[in-house]
């Protein structure tokens, strides 16, 4: 008995039985392998590392992709600024061959003159040609230059130039090619140019495009200038009045006009020997280049507007006919290359040149002032009313100023130079 009592313990009182013991307590924890101690947070390591490179990545392409669209669009306003400039440029220097009192110009010299009153102020600096400068934020300027001549070039050679030889133009000065160069700079020290350290250059563009001027020269001082005398026809109830002008005129050899109506002026009839009733001849332009300078171009009877546009070209490439309903009105150039009729009625007053390439024919009541100029047959008649047409002098020279001024006649296009871009 006592063998089993050693046995289980009792001569042990610090030993616990089974049944004593707290549950987990006995158990011994398991040996821990020496060779994994090292790799203890290698895992934790490589997970932080993956991480701080995969978002090193994200924000680096998105810094580096902001930066790009920033660069871009910065360079992208530089260059549309630096192209505005260069469009003022060429406004500026248009409405400049505007101004001038002697027309066609023959010499392009702006002026700058503060002594005079008003003063005359074309340009920033006369030695270069038309030169302006506006600031467009806090330390960045813009400029226009439109030069006489190409810096840095010997000899020296015109940048804005007369090429009225070169295009065919009628006379010196009818046609002349403009050059504008358009800048954006960040301008750091005034006493020094523009291009010139410290001052930095940011865009640069240079545009071009030529002017024309078109004239008003029928081919005689009349009313109505007929290219064949024998197909003019004007009947009773019908009244041509020349005044200081013809009454009619027309070729030389090629018959007489039929007259039953009044016709006046000084003379009432003349034949001309020397006739050019060409569009060259008229208005110093080709057709085409006539269609191109033209307010609109018209193609159908039903798109010619109510009113004609004060000083307005318009080119029609169709018949035209006016009624009650829609009548011949306003005041400028009418070119129409077809036949022209005005019916019974239609209560047209217009005041102008009209240029007909087909046929005329006009009914009362009618009344045109300035002069028409055709190249088929004409008929004038009335009937209880008169139609009438009234030579105007003084109505084609203010067409003369208004419409032959000078026009863009090429698209603006942009254009590499000789000479510094930047000088």
């Amino acid at each position: 008995m006592l063998h089993f009592h050693s046995h289980l313990g009792v001569g042990n009182p610090g030993r616990r039985s089974h049944s004593e013991m707290q549950p987990g307590e006995g158990i011994l924890p398991a040996r821990e392998n020496p060779s994994r101690r090292g790799e203890r947070g290698v895992a934790l390591l490589m997970g932080m590392f993956l991480t701080i490179l995969v978002l090193g990545m994200i924000l680096s392409g998105t810094i580096v992709m902001e930066s790009a669209n920033r660069k871009t669009d910065v360079l992208f306003r530089l260059d549309g600024q630096a192209r505005q400039f260069a469009q003022a440029g060429l406004i500026d220097a248009l409405s400049w061959f505007r101004r001038q009192t002697s027309q066609p110009v023959t010499s392009f010299a702006p002026i700058k003159d503060t002594t005079v009153s008003p003063p005359i102020l074309d340009t920033d600096d006369p030695s270069i040609g038309i030169v302006r400068e506006f600031e467009i934020s806090r330390g960045v300027w813009g400029r226009y230059e439109v030069r006489k001549e190409v810096p840095f070039v010997s000899p020296p050679e015109a940048e804005t130039e007369d090429i009225s030889i070169e295009r065919g133009g009628a006379a010196p000065g009818t046609v002349w090619r403009i050059v504008s160069r358009g800048y954006v700079f960040r301008l750091k020290d005034a006493s020094v140019p523009f291009n010139q350290a410290p001052n930095q250059m940011l865009g640069t563009n240079v545009l071009e495009t030529e002017i024309r001027r078109i004239t008003l020269a029928p081919p005689t001082q009349a009313a109505l200038c007929v290219q064949t005398g024998g197909s003019c026809s004007i009947g009773s109830k019908a009244r041509v009045v020349g005044g200081v002008g013809a009454g009619i005129g027309y070729k030389s050899g090629t018959g007489s006009p039929s007259i039953s109506g009044e016709v006046s002026g000084s003379p009432s009839v003349a034949p001309i020997g020397s006739w050019d009733d060409s569009v060259d001849a008229v208005f110093g332009v080709t057709t085409e280049q006539l269609r191109s300078l033209a307010d609109d171009r018209i193609s159908s009877n039903a798109a010619f507007p109510s009113v004609v546009p004060t000083n307005s070209i318009l080119f029609v490439e169709t018949d035209l006919t006016f009624n009650a309903a829609k009548p011949l009105k306003g005041t400028g150039i009418v070119y129409v290359d077809g036949d022209l009729t005005i019916d019974p009625s239609s209560n047209s007053f217009f005041t102008g040149m009209l240029y007909v390439t087909g046929n005329v024919t006009i009914h009362a009541p009618s009344l045109i002032r300035g002069t028409i100029v055709a190249l088929g047959n004409v008929s004038m008649s009335g009937v209880g009313d008169y139609s009438e047409l009234e030579y105007d002098d003084g109505v084609l020279n203010a067409l003369m100023v208004e419409v032959g001024q000078y026009r863009m006649s090429k698209a603006i296009r942009k254009t590499m130079l000789k000479g510094s871009l930047k000088n």
